[in-house]
């Protein structure tokens, strides 16, 4: 018997290249962007998925631009919302496992504990309305999924908070950064582990996945300066109110990883360990380079 096949959608973006390391060996896959295939058209999804006949869709295609998405809240439906309807039905229609990715934006963050996966969500966002809606197609339309909830992203390919932080204070800019928002800062590289043991041991439905621990976006810049670049610099905390970004965001959004324990047997990272390893694995790149 010949090796599973398996499709990634966003297959160029940063939780894409990762998904695709973490199954090359196990998989015959096939890594698709925007370019050769747009998921908000009914007839690529069937064209693309249907033609390639894949065991695994993995969707990492979607709309991210958190605070743009005030002003285009349309688009971000279009991709997100539509964009997920499209590629569950035709994972249904050729019996193919639909493994997608959701955000903690969904919650409101008025909790004071982790948040479970069965909480209920209440957006505040335009993008977090655009994420929720893509959650209630991937239920309504692909019976065989799994929906893994993660937050504050970070990896090699692509912008995230990491580079930005560390290229701004290479360039000696003076760094304001929120102290009033409780998150986990999570490796797309761990994720897509998680996405691998979860697959192993037949998860489906909806998981929440981060590393460990939790900690605020100011804190996490002082971690990344403190132990990525030498001399001192210049940050300050400030409230999310003063930097006044178009998007509401949750205030305190740490996710419950307790099912995923249970069910895979795994314990997450710290999330202070896995930036030590990233740190060191660019640095590493930017030697080799």
């Amino acid at each position: 018997m010949g090796k599973k096949s398996m499709l990634i959608t966003g297959g160029n973006g940063m939780l894409g290249h990762e998904i695709f390391a973490r199954f090359a060996g196990e998989y015959e896959i096939r890594v698709t962007d925007l370019g050769e295939f747009d998921v908000t058209r009914p007839r690529e999804c069937r064209r693309v998925i249907g033609g390639f006949g894949p065991d695994v869709v993995v969707h990492c295609a979607g709309y991210t631009a958190v605070d743009r998405a005030e002003s285009e809240e349309a688009l971000a439906f279009k991709l997100n919302a539509d964009g997920t309807r499209n590629v569950a039905r035709e994972c249904r229609e050729q019996g193919a496992i639909l493994v997608t990715f959701g955000t903690d934006y969904v919650f409101d963050g008025t909790s004071s504990v982790p948040y479970r996966e069965e909480d209920p969500p209440h957006p505040l966002s335009a993008y977090g309305r655009s994420k929720l809606a893509a959650e209630e197609a991937l239920k309504a339309e692909a019976p065989s999924h799994l929906l893994i909830r993660t937050q504050w992203l970070y990896g090699a390919h692509g912008r995230n908070f990491v580079f930005a932080i560390l290229d701004r204070a290479r360039r000696g800019e003076p760094l304001r950064v929120v102290s009033d928002q409780r998150g986990t800062p999570t490796s797309a590289r761990d994720l897509a582990v998680a996405t691998g043991r979860l697959l192993e041991s037949g998860a489906r439905g909806t998981f929440h996945f981060s590393n460990e621990g939790e900690t605020t976006w100011f804190d996490f810049a002082s971690f990344l300066l403190a132990n990525a670049l030498p001399g001192p610099f210049s940050v300050s905390p400030a409230l999310t109110g003063d930097l006044a970004y178009p998007a509401p965001r949750p205030a305190y959004s740490v996710l419950s990883k307790e099912k995923y324990r249970e069910f895979t047997g795994h314990v997450p990272r710290r999330w202070e360990e896995a930036v030590m390893d990233f740190l060191k694995t660019i640095q590493e790149r930017k030697g080799a380079g």
